[in-house]
């Protein structure tokens, strides 16, 4: 019941607002204007916002092959799911891969994962290949989980102040790179001893959702209601299932070949309606 009376007050706020906005709409920016970086700053601060050519060439390669593997593999599902008391089938082909056992749960549909590769868990693929592919994305979460590390260490210096810190630290980084990452200049990261359990769980990716679309292939999509920024593969939402202050991290990838490459013109302020692209707000 509870579920049902928040959903009915979410639809009339909704409703209330598209009755203000009427024939205008919201304004939104992107990372080509000018204001995006002190709105990131000042109320998006825990968002952080990296280029491609800042993660290491050889872990792009490793994941992007990764992703064109499991696609060419058919591993990509729509799911059928029930919204406001109607079947649809999802317009975005998505599968999870984890850790053994987890779960992750969306629309009332919860998805199990397919599992990476575990030592301890004897887990058999039907192809070397998504084995391949399977490993890639540990490498990834290894990568995000140091540098989500590095990025929350830097703010929490920030907060604080407190220049103290510095003398009770321990080289958390290093037990990471000890593991297996990419480079050794993450090594500057260090995380004071009381802190390691509290960011090793909110950074520890337990589990990757794969979501896999061409937006120009897709024409029955809805449109976005309050910014003008066209078609919609995921509508606005929040994830009521994660652990309070725990990381998201998400990796974009356009696939070589897709309606994305032949797409040249566009009217959308700062995007390309044929790439996948993210929004935030509060």
């Amino acid at each position: 019941m509870k579920r049902r009376a928040g959903e009915r007050e979410k639809e009339l706020k909704k409703k209330k607002l598209l009755e203000e906005l009427g024939e205008g709409k919201l304004p939104y920016l992107t990372p080509a204007d000018a204001d995006f970086h002190h709105l990131q700053k000042t109320r998006y601060s825990k968002l952080i916002f990296r280029k491609s050519d800042t993660v290491p060439e050889e872990l792009h390669q490793m994941v992007q092959d990764g992703f064109l593997t499991l696609r060419k593999h058919g591993c990509f599902f729509q799911d059928l799911v029930r919204i406001k008391g109607k079947d649809f089938f999802t317009p975005v082909s998505r599968i999870l891969i984890g850790k053994p056992g987890c779960t992750y749960k969306y629309l009332n549909t919860r998805l199990f994962t397919v599992p990476w590769p575990t030592e301890g868990c004897e887990i058999k693929y039907c192809s070397p290949q998504i084995h391949v592919a399977c490993k890639a994305l540990i490498k990834l979460n290894d990568y995000l989980h140091i540098e989500a590390v590095k990025a929350l260490q830097g703010q929490n210096l920030l907060d604080t102040k407190d220049t103290t810190v510095i003398d009770r630290e321990q080289n958390f980084a290093t037990s990471l790179i000890e593991k297996g990452s990419f480079s050794k200049d993450q090594s500057s990261c260090y995380v004071p001893e009381d802190d390691y359990t509290s960011l090793n769980n909110r950074t520890s990716y337990n589990l990757t959702l794969l979501n896999y679309m061409d937006p120009l292939q897709m024409p029955y999509l809805k449109q976005e209601p309050y910014f003008e920024m066209g078609n919609m593969a995921v509508s606005w939402h929040h994830d009521e299932n994660l652990v309070e202050r725990s990381t998201v991290a998400v990796y974009s990838y356009s696939c070589e070949g897709s309606s994305a490459e032949e797409a040249t013109d566009w009217n959308l302020k700062g995007r390309d309606p044929a790439v996948w692209h993210v929004g935030l707000k509060k």
